[in-house]
């Protein structure tokens, strides 16, 4: 069967994540531990964590994954905020551990706008090994390729796999490739020997088991923009033929897809239609009733 899911919110308790998933009739599940936006970090009661764990195998929703705040960067030459990253990404994955996630997802940052990427490339292999050391977890973390704007990094396979290979000592390691940043960057999943040609180029450069998730987003903008903005799947610049061939290939299939699409949650229920839509009848997760 299978898996997907949306980047769901847990604001009032961790627990209220559970019906609002289910709400949206995901069988995967991403989420924040803690506000995306802010340092500060309200601790885990760890009463909630088992009951979290069960309900979430009760529902049917695994696996899932917790993303980092957006404002981590293991990679920016500020010694101040590179610390503030390292110590809120270890926090980050023992909190992953205890609700039980499969891997916690972050960005790869930026080298600033005066910043050199070879030395950016450096210290966010370096702030990863130091997080891994300091949290005393095996949690994985998934480092997501990014749209290539500016300084950022992640934006193309070489430079993932460079970092990889550099933050040894961070294993596990893993991927999540998300759909949206890949076209804005440049890597042209939208057409059928674009797709296998990305796909394969992924083959060459990471072992299979490095790819862990699917970010499942059509783009608001057009090819090689580098710009990150996530749509409607079948509604953005990548379309629906091409997102039927990027869910449908037996590379990607295996994966859980997660969405990360705009609005509110008759539009999620929305792009869980389309997503459906775009699979074989007998691969679509059964549906539960759901009363709200």
């Amino acid at each position: 069967m299978r898996r997907l899911g949306f980047h769901v919110s847990i604001a009032g308790s961790v627990l209220d994540l559970v019906p609002r998933a289910l709400e949206r009739r995901c069988t995967t599940v991403q989420m924040f531990t803690t506000s995306p936006s802010q340092w500060a970090v309200k601790p885990l009661d760890p009463a909630v964590a088992p009951a979290f764990r069960a309900a979430l195998l009760a529902a049917d929703i695994q696996p899932h994954f917790v993303h980092a705040i957006y404002l981590l960067n293991l990679a920016s030459a500020d010694p101040v905020l590179g610390e503030r990253s390292i110590n809120h990404l270890a926090e980050e994955l023992r909190r992953a551990e205890l609700l039980g996630a499969a891997g916690v997802i972050l960005h790869c940052g930026s080298a600033g706008a005066e910043g050199h990427v070879s030395a950016a490339v450096k210290r966010l292999a370096r702030g990863l090994v130091e997080a891994r050391r300091r949290s005393r977890t095996t949690v994985p973390l998934v480092l997501e390729n990014g749209a290539g704007a500016g300084n950022t990094l992640g934006g193309d396979l070489e430079q993932l796999a460079e970092v990889i290979a550099r933050a040894g000592a961070a294993e596990p390691l893993r991927l999540c490739l998300d759909t949206a940043h890949a076209f804005a960057a440049g890597l042209p999943i939208h057409t059928e020997e674009g797709l296998e040609a990305t796909l394969t180029r992924l083959d060459e450069l990471f072992t299979p088991e490095r790819l862990l998730v699917l970010h499942c987003n059509d783009s608001r903008y057009d090819f090689h923009t580098h710009h990150d903005r996530h749509w409607h799947l079948g509604k953005g610049y990548i379309g629906r033929e091409a997102m039927r061939r990027i869910v449908n290939h037996p590379r990607l299939a295996p994966l859980p897809f997660i969405m990360e699409t705009p609005g509110t949650v008759e539009d999620d229920r929305r792009n869980m239609y389309a997503i459906r839509r775009l699979l074989p009848q007998e691969e679509r997760p059964k549906l539960r009733r759901w009363r709200r």
